[in-house]
């Protein structure tokens, strides 16, 4: 008998998985917000500041995550996204810097930062969805605290700030960045709607 149900599971198991993973991840990831774009990042009064950085922040009052919680998120990754990709560690996040094409970041507290709750339309390259999105010129950050399917809040943050310094729009340079932007507790294709809008 116990043999009988182990087939019928082995079997179930094996359609579930040949099912289209765009299929699953459709069916099962958080809603989709409406389009959020340059000029919408750009109109937010970003009234909040990161205690350590200072980064500009407004929180949608729709995030479940308390406002502390966040800016102290958003300061202690941005410390370990720094910290890892920099020798010079998290000290940078105070200072210009300038990058291998010439181009000078400002510190962290010259960037904004527009917290969401859900994935939202996006204006990206290939993309009509996104869970981050990076305006270049302008040094915003649209970051959604429900992110993707298996992934924990906030999860593209360190990706974000990949493309602020410097991994390119098309990725061709991720590789430079790819052990400090990783996903915290993401599964498999999580990330592949994730894009960024800017330098190519």
């Amino acid at each position: 008998m116990a043999m009988k149900y182990l087939s019928v599971f082995i079997l179930t198991f094996l359609i579930v998985l040949s099912t289209s993973c765009d299929e699953t991840f459709n069916t099962l990831d958080p809603p989709t917000d409406p389009l959020i774009n340059r000029e919408i990042a750009e109109s937010q009064d970003y009234n909040l500041t990161t205690p350590l950085y200072g980064m500009q922040v407004v929180i949608d009052n729709r995030v479940d995550s308390g406002k502390q919680s966040i800016l102290d998120l958003l300061d202690n990754r941005a410390t370990q996204f720094l910290d890892c990709q920099f020798a010079e560690g998290s000290q940078l996040g105070f200072e210009d810097v300038m990058l291998d094409d010439g181009i000078t970041i400002p510190p962290l507290s010259d960037l904004r930062v527009y917290v969401v709750p859900n994935r939202f339309e996006c204006e990206a390259v290939g993309l009509s969805v996104c869970a981050g999105i990076y305006f270049f010129g302008n040094d915003i950050i649209v970051l959604s605290e429900g992110g993707f399917l298996g992934c924990g809040e906030f999860s593209v943050w360190r990706h974000e700030l990949g493309h602020r310094y410097g991994m390119l729009a098309d990725h061709s340079n991720q590789s430079d960045f790819q052990s400090c932007i990783g996903q915290d507790s993401c599964e498999f294709g999580d990330i592949l709607s994730i894009e960024i809008e800017g330098r190519n």
